[in-house]
């Protein structure tokens, strides 16, 4: 049954960060029984509704399913199971929109906020550190200087390591130094989570995020915006 009723929810909005008034654009309901396998003589039954919803704050449109059946029921009736598309809780991501950006380093990028957004932590930490290959991939940097120390004494080297790329990125004077800095934490962290399986904790996931689209921004969007400027400023 296809319906277009009048109906408002009290949903949380991913980009609100609060529970707010949805209105629902369009729902889909669909319910049905059949006698249980080791049971014949009884009824397992179920009702689900789809819903297209969109906050009426932000205008944000979403995916929303409610189900219940015959084997969540308690006491008080039937227990309501609502699942949300994207998924969101009161920390979830939404994901920037980065038009300037290569398509490969979106695509990674998007597929990192999904994993934050379901708790695949590993796979994040993963995800933040093939961004940052990526990113050297596509400024065409493939080798840089990396530094340690031996015996006292400070040694380096050129490298084709992702240390060295990262260096690499601040040599060409692609991204500052303290950006440098940041994207070898993002190396540290993915390394842990690949070669260790040390789950890194959320809070930490969403500072390396942040961070991340903070260099695409300066790398890709803000070169773009600027040269728009300029061509409107000589018209």
């Amino acid at each position: 049954m296809v319906t277009s009723k009048k109906e408002k929810l009290k949903v949380y909005c991913a980009t609100c960060k609060v529970d707010t008034i949805h209105g629902v654009l369009k729902e889909v309901e669909d319910n049905g029984e059949a006698p249980m396998s080791y049971y014949p003589e009884d009824l397992y039954w179920w009702n689900s509704m789809y819903q297209i919803i969109q906050c009426l704050g932000c205008e944000r449109i979403s995916f929303r399913e409610e189900n219940y059946n015959s084997e969540d029921v308690d006491e008080n009736g039937a227990i309501l199971n609502e699942s949300l598309y994207p998924s969101r809780d009161f920390d979830s991501i939404i994901n920037k929109d980065f038009y300037a950006a290569p398509y490969s380093v979106r695509q990674i990028y998007y597929e990192t906020i999904e994993c934050y957004n379901g708790n695949l932590l590993i796979l994040c930490a993963a995800g933040t550190r093939a961004l940052v290959e990526n990113i050297c991939k596509s400024n065409d940097i493939v080798k840089g200087t990396v530094y340690w120390e031996e015996d006292g004494v400070k040694k380096s080297k050129v490298s084709n390591s992702l240390g060295g790329k990262i260096n690499g990125l601040f040599e060409k004077g692609i991204i500052s130094k303290n950006n440098s800095d940041a994207l070898h934490e993002h190396k540290f962290l993915g390394d842990k989570a690949i070669h260790e399986l040390k789950t890194p904790s959320k809070k930490d996931l969403k500072i390396a995020i942040e961070i991340i689209e903070t260099i695409i921004e300066s790398i890709y969007e803000i070169p773009k915006k600027t040269r728009k400027l300029k061509r409107n400023r000589e018209i």
